[in-house]
């Protein structure tokens, strides 16, 4: 392991300046490209920092990177990839929640950096990983998985098996909203049963997305008060909707006032469960993790995350 060290402020430590080391988990295949670029322009600041670079070389590969030194508290893990990447990164580090998780986003939505405020220039945002402020931050938790931005049920999971498979043809929105447009018009609502604690409702269901964060598809603001420092997810609930109705409503997801139409039902909750067709995939920070039924549940302050300024 290497040597490098910086000097850290921690605000789940009192601002107590701490000494960590650094490990960058790098997927080169992140962004169709775009990982390999940042990774070059990088890596000579890197190297003079003596930081320690593991190269991913298979699916899941990161994970098992990340789970090597999850227990270590001092160590700052660095995901530079998508959000793909950052996925399995955290999947390392949790249960034990222990090492600290910072980001160079490379990928193709970038959606998790979109709250963490991080500078645009990656030297700019290495700089803030290695000496920003680390913050606790809730983690989604669906089964075995952990999740970090959006997880999801119906017609959002149907887009993301779609995207994943084409993350070649491109990057950031517009590869998602043609993948919300081959899917648009074969789909079909399915009932859906939620469960709130004691309560549960029954729906005819367009999709149902849990955030965590705010943002998933490349930008979408699909859950506008969504907050990983509150300890509870903001749960966005569309129910049936006709093809022509869900093109209006994808332009009002961009603003975040599509919580306001009449077919979406928004609530609060730390935990939920969600039962219907057994063939309907679930997906978590844009990645299918299996099917139905599932419980969700968040994980307050489950792990310090790197923050820029005003995060």
């Amino acid at each position: 392991m290497s040597n490098f060290s910086h000097r850290q402020r921690d605000k789940s430590n009192g601002g107590v300046t701490i000494n960590t080391r650094a490990l960058i988990i790098y997927n080169p295949a992140a962004g169709n490209g775009k990982a390999e670029r940042i990774y070059h322009e990088l890596q000579p600041k890197i190297e003079a920092l003596g930081i320690e670079v593991q190269r991913t070389e298979r699916p899941g590969h990161a994970t098992e990177l990340a789970r090597a030194v999850a227990d270590d508290e001092n160590m700052t893990v660095i995901s530079l990839g998508g959000d793909g990447t950052h996925h399995e990164v955290i999947n390392g580090l949790m249960p034990q929640g222990r090492a600290i998780f910072g980001v160079i986003p490379a990928g193709t939505g970038n959606d998790l950096v979109r709250v963490l405020n991080y500078p645009k220039n990656p030297l700019d945002a290495l700089d803030v990983v290695l000496n920003g402020l680390a913050k606790p931050f809730d983690i989604g938790q669906v089964g075995d998985h952990y999740f970090l931005t959006v997880a999801g049920v119906g017609f959002d999971a149907e887009v993301a098996g779609w995207v994943n498979q084409r993350k070649k043809q491109g990057n950031g929105t517009w590869v998602f909203i043609r993948g919300i447009l081959h899917n648009l018009i074969g789909y079909r609502s399915q009932m859906i049963k939620v469960t709130l604690t004691e309560a549960s409702r029954t729906e005819r269901t367009f999709l149902i997305a849990v955030g965590n964060t705010q943002y998933y598809a490349g930008g979408m603001k699909i859950c506008p008060e969504a907050s990983p420092f509150d300890g509870r997810f903001q749960v966005v609930w569309v129910g049936a909707i006709s093809p022509l109705g869900v093109l209006p409503l994808l332009a009002r997801v961009f603003r975040g006032n599509h919580v306001n139409h009449r077919k979406v039902k928004v609530l609060s909750t730390p935990e939920l469960t969600v039962e219907g067709p057994p063939n309907l995939w679930v997906h978590a920070d844009g990645e299918l993790i299996g099917h139905l039924p599932i419980t969700i549940r968040t994980l307050p302050q489950a792990i310090r995350v790197q923050m820029g300024v005003g995060g």
